[in-house]
């Protein structure tokens, strides 16, 4: 069995590490980007088997013009449906606005709170989807 990639959207480096390290200690390959201009560039050119996006980040050099840092994350929700429609996604984000989390649901992106959902939870997900198990977001 090949190694799965996973490819991590967040601005956050303290959460960002700690994620990468879970991931990388359990045998998945990780990549990271922290605008979505990078995230975007990275899925043209990899073979990613999962995604997670945090919500507010910067869209990146080619978006700023178009997207605002708080939506980026939504933004990236919908390319990633439209574009990768079976591309396992899924958001985390401190983001409690009901309506931005309905939109990202509508997308079929699973959303789950930093700060409540334990890393290990987290990571449990990440390894169920990768094994075709899991959640049923998408």
């Amino acid at each position: 069995m090949s190694q799965k990639t996973v490819l991590l959207v967040d601005d956050e480096p303290a959460f960002l590490e700690a994620l990468e390290d879970a991931l990388v200690s359990v045998g998945i390959r990780v990549l990271k980007a922290r605008d979505v201009t990078t995230a975007l560039d990275i899925l043209a050119r990899e073979k990613i088997d999962l995604i997670t996006i945090d919500v507010m980040l910067s869209p990146g050099a080619k978006l700023q013009n178009q997207v605002d840092a708080q939506q980026a994350g939504v933004y990236l929700c919908e390319r990633v449906s439209h574009e990768y429609p079976h591309l396992p996604a899924f958001c985390l984000s401190v983001v409690n606005n009901e309506g931005t989390i309905r939109r990202i649901q509508d997308f079929g992106v699973r959303f789950l709170r930093k700060g409540e959902t334990p890393l290990r939870t987290v990571l449990g997900i990440i390894q169920g989807k990768l094994k075709g198990v899991g959640f049923d977001a998408r």
